[in-house]
């Protein structure tokens, strides 16, 4: 049986171009309009005073080998006249008459299609303009060939093994710092920021305490006008990957650096249990606009395969067992006996899912607060012990396997 392989970025914008495109025709034809969609971008432009290639491609998210045929085609449609400009350089376009006759015929069909958009937005419960918008913008600043290049070599640099198989394991590749954390702490599904904004009852301001590097802060972003990330760590915060919309702070979560009644959304990711609750509760409610959500998140312990899942089992209850602190206990309990003083909104299951090699695996638990207190307390060897058995049990360590944690909410309503 073949299986179907997932699908690239450019694949998927294709194909999403592809049905709009398709869908859109289908109505052309029914209004009985012989017209490409490929136009549109064109006549928009046009009727907004362009009389060039380059104005048209300056007002569109087009290229100008794209909208060069396009015109060409539209010449040939007696759409548009073309006539050279006095500069020689230049060729002026116009609209025919019938040019403009389509353009008056178009305009309300386009508020349509706009209404459409947004009800596809909808539907899908994300705002496809403003990411991809975003996208359109970060590819321009740096483009993906060379984003291409950068992911290349960060593979190069991972592929470099920790642990090779039969070796003994490397003293202390449990690292430390806010760029391990970044780089290696398993990011939220994308529908638990998606379900979060839904929950808000605007989208001005979310607030995102305890924000460490940011995983859940960017994944918020694309949903609110602007999103600040609050840590009171600075390495964490010089590993925050900069975005449009976001700020971050450093700052406690006792003592927000929000202003009083702004926020419609506040979250903590896997953080709550660190806090002084009362006071935190408190900063909330300042800040909280009527109606806004706090969401207290945490993922409960990894689960692996079931050939590496006991091993793991006995490295976490018994031998690191002793080193995590005592709040770790309200991470394991999904935050099910954390105080919770507020009017509560059931919380959907979900799951984060993780397809690792074996070194990011082990780079991950790097991260872990009871790692570090274990080295602290002289015990590496307990470390490199289950390093070296779980190397054993993976087989080829550049082999992914795969990892899962359940996303637990406290969901409260203010």
């Amino acid at each position: 049986m073949m299986v179907r392989p997932a699908p690239g970025l450019g694949e998927l914008l294709h194909y999403v171009g592809e049905l709009v495109d398709r869908g859109a025709g289908e109505v052309y034809d029914s209004l009985g309009m012989s017209y490409r969609p490929r136009y549109t971008p064109v006549l928009r432009a046009m009727s907004l005073g362009a009389t060039t290639v380059t104005d048209i491609t300056a007002l569109t998210h087009v290229t100008q080998g794209a909208i060069s045929q396009a015109v060409g085609l539209m010449v040939a449609d007696g759409l548009i006249a073309r006539e050279q400009l006095p500069d020689g350089r230049k060729s002026g376009l116009s609209l025919t008459v019938k040019g403009c006759e389509l353009l008056e015929l178009l305009q309300p069909h386009w508020e349509t299609t706009f209404a459409a958009i947004v009800g596809l937005e909808q539907e899908v419960g994300f705002p496809l303009r403003r990411v991809l918008g975003d996208a359109a913008t970060a590819l321009e600043s740096k483009g993906f060939a060379a984003r291409l290049q950068e992911a290349r070599q960060l593979r190069n640099q991972r592929g470099t093994p920790l642990l090779s198989a039969g070796a003994a394991p490397v003293r202390n590749w449990f690292d430390r710092g806010g760029q391990t954390y970044a780089r290696f702490r398993p990011e939220y599904p994308a529908r638990l920021s998606m379900f979060l904004a839904s929950l808000a009852p605007c989208a001005a301001l979310a607030v995102d305490v305890g924000c460490g590097s940011g995983q859940l802060t960017a994944q918020l972003a694309p949903y609110f006008d602007t999103t600040i990330g609050v840590d009171p760590s600075g390495d964490q915060l010089d590993n925050a990957r900069p975005r449009e919309r976001i700020r971050y702070l450093r700052a406690s979560a006792e003592v927000l650096p929000v202003p009083a009644r702004s926020a419609s959304l506040v979250t903590a990711a896997q953080a709550a249990h660190w806090f002084d609750r009362p006071a935190f509760y408190s900063e909330v409610r300042r800040i909280a606009v009527h109606n806004a959500v706090l969401a207290l998140i945490s993922y409960g312990v990894m689960q692996l395969e079931p050939d590496l899942d006991g091993r793991f089992e006995r490295f976490y209850r018994s031998e690191i067992g002793p080193y995590w602190p005592p709040e770790r206990k309200l991470v394991d309990s999904g935050y099910a006996d954390i105080d919770f003083p507020f009017d509560e909104y059931p919380a959907p299951p979900m799951q984060i899912r993780k397809d690792w090699d074996l070194n990011e695996l082990l780079g991950y638990l790097s991260t872990w607060s009871a790692v570090r207190r274990a080295e602290e307390a002289g015990k590496s060897e307990v470390l490199q012990a289950f390093a070296a058995d779980l190397t054993d049990l993976w087989g080829d360590p550049t082999t992914p396997r795969q990892v899962t944690w359940p996303v637990n909410m406290r969901l409260g309503i203010m």
